[in-house]
């Protein structure tokens, strides 16, 4: 075999090998999606305005003081827990996007806990090449 031969095959197959890796890399980042969308529980809902995210949590017989709410440093999961009498919720919520924790507001109202937020822009590094 030639030389350039080998070069030609060898260029084949790095190609070939990083359309491989693309196609696993963008099934592995749509079904994580799909399957956020899909196992958000009943009682939750999700909604995207624009810029925003509405989060709503159904938590019926509570007060506001009842209720206690976290959310993860990466925006990326939001956690409402709440205790009265015989009623008590523990509710994790994985987000289908990321949000930016400084931006949650809460509400409470109708048995209805209801959170918006701002949705995070993925944020890009330039990275230097050598």
């Amino acid at each position: 075999m030639s030389q350039d031969l080998i070069e030609e095959i060898r260029r084949t197959f790095d190609e070939l090998s990083k359309a491989i890796q693309k196609t696993v890399e963008d099934v592995v980042r749509t079904t994580t999606s799909t399957v956020r969308k899909i196992t958000v529980e009943q009682g939750i809902n999700i909604k995207e305005q624009g810029d925003d995210a509405i989060i709503e949590i159904d938590m019926p017989g509570l007060e506001p003081g009842d209720i206690s709410l976290f959310v993860s440093k990466e925006g990326d999961y939001v956690k409402a827990e709440g205790a009265r009498g015989e009623r008590k919720y523990s509710k994790k919520v994985f987000l289908p996007f990321k949000i930016e924790p400084s931006t949650v507001k809460a509400s409470y109202k109708n048995g209805v806990l209801t959170l918006t937020a701002k949705k995070s822009k993925p944020q890009e590094i330039q990275i230097k090449v050598e």
